[in-house]
């Protein structure tokens, strides 16, 4: 086999994977299009800002703490919001270039790969600087509870079980 024809199978491989992958995610999509905003497998009962009592019960915080980092989160999920509508588009928009006609334009894929590179890289910045801001409104006794309960909620795995990991030296 000569170069070109083994290219031709490896992309024709990639292709399949793709398309496995978009059947696999609009199936699962489907299922969850009963549940459009996430929150309904929680009791009906709960309210949206049970989280904030929450972290007001753990960390022992001050009124003036849980508004702070109640604005901190009201903002940053509404950028997040954004960010993930213009990740979507620019997924779909290189779906859409895998699918037709220019798919061969090595120039066209690097720039909506690099597109895709950079939202991934802004939307873990964000997180990053998210977590940073609310740990600046704690004290340090509330930083270590924070930390732990950001694990607990964060490092779960899919079967319920919790995911190790190495918890960093101070």
């Amino acid at each position: 086999m000569n170069i070109e024809t083994k290219f031709k199978w490896a992309l024709t491989g990639f292709l399949v994977m793709v398309l496995l992958n978009a059947a696999l995610l609009t199936t699962i999509w489907i299922k969850k299009s009963g549940n459009r905003d996430g929150r309904s497998f929680r009791d009906s009962d709960r309210n949206p800002n049970v989280i904030h009592r929450y972290m007001q019960r753990e960390l022992q915080l001050s009124d003036a703490q849980t508004d702070s980092l109640s604005a901190l989160r009201k903002s940053h999920f509404e950028e997040m919001r954004e960010l993930r509508k213009e990740l979507n588009e620019d997924r779909r928009a290189y779906f859409n270039f895998i699918m037709g006609d220019e798919a061969g334009n090595d120039q066209k894929r690097d720039s909506i790969l690099t597109e895709l590179t950079n939202r991934y890289n802004l939307i873990e910045n964000m997180f990053y600087t998210h977590m940073t801001d609310m740990k600046e409104v704690l004290n340090n006794d509330q930083q270590e509870r924070f930390e732990q309960l950001m694990r607990e909620s964060f490092m779960h795995d899919r079967k319920g079980g919790t995911i190790q990991v190495p918890h960093r030296n101070r």
